[in-house]
């Protein structure tokens, strides 16, 4: 017998939502949630994250109230704006809870640290389209391996990590560089530029989401 398919807890389907002033807030937006998932809502500022998981509530409950009717569906825009770092650690918690007991939660966040902390899911959008969606494994996992290095000679140091097999990219980060390490440590790295005499004084690896988030919608200057 085959495995009995899940029933998506939120299901939409050409979403399409535009204001008076002629602006298209959402425009043609789908994607599904299944039971039990926490999916983060990611976009950069007038992408429609808002517009779309209010969906006419505009109720202006509190964390804490809507928790203690034990909710099933759980739609949250930038829960942790305001709070301090322990209140915040506390809300994430209490979210992976609320998820691990069967509920499901759309969050709406700016914070990507948060989505990638507390998040199974992940839908990206920009301009009111969907830009991307899938598990956070998965995004993370495309940006795990971008190093960044800040060193005393960026040419050199561009030849010596292109010419690495486990190097797929190199580009200019000022004041460094950053690459795609496919495969490649970053401490073979760092030993393939010391023994080129190139002079290593940063090694850090990028904040993993970010790079992707800004991959797949742009830096804001690129967005004006």
């Amino acid at each position: 017998m085959g495995s009995v398919p899940c029933v998506p807890v939120i299901s939409v389907d050409s979403l399409t939502k535009q204001f008076g002033s002629g602006v298209l807030a959402v425009d043609d937006l789908s994607f599904e949630v299944e039971s039990g998932r926490v999916c983060g809502l990611l976009g950069p500022n007038g992408a429609g994250k808002t517009t779309t998981y209010s969906l006419g509530m505009h109720q202006r409950l509190g964390l804490a109230r809507a928790l203690l009717s034990n909710p099933d569906l759980l739609i949250l825009d930038e829960p942790t704006v305001g709070l301090d770092p322990q209140e915040m650690r506390s809300v994430r918690h209490l979210l992976r809870d609320v998820a691990d007991e069967g509920a499901t939660v759309l969050l709406s966040s700016h914070l990507l640290a948060e989505v990638e902390e507390v998040c199974t899911d992940l839908v990206v959008m920009d301009r009111g389209r969907l830009v991307a969606a899938g598990l956070v494994a998965d995004f993370v996992r495309r940006g795990a391996a971008t190093a960044y290095f800040e060193v005393d000679d960026i040419d050199a140091a561009k030849r010596v990590l292109s010419a690495l097999p486990g190097v797929r990219a190199v580009a200019d980060a000022p004041p460094g560089l950053s690459a795609d390490l496919n495969g490649e440590s970053r401490a073979a790295a760092v030993a393939a530029l010391v023994h080129a005499g190139v002079g290593v004084q940063t090694v850090t690896q990028h904040e993993r989401l970010e790079d992707v988030f800004v991959g797949l919608v742009g830096e804001e200057t690129q967005r004006q």
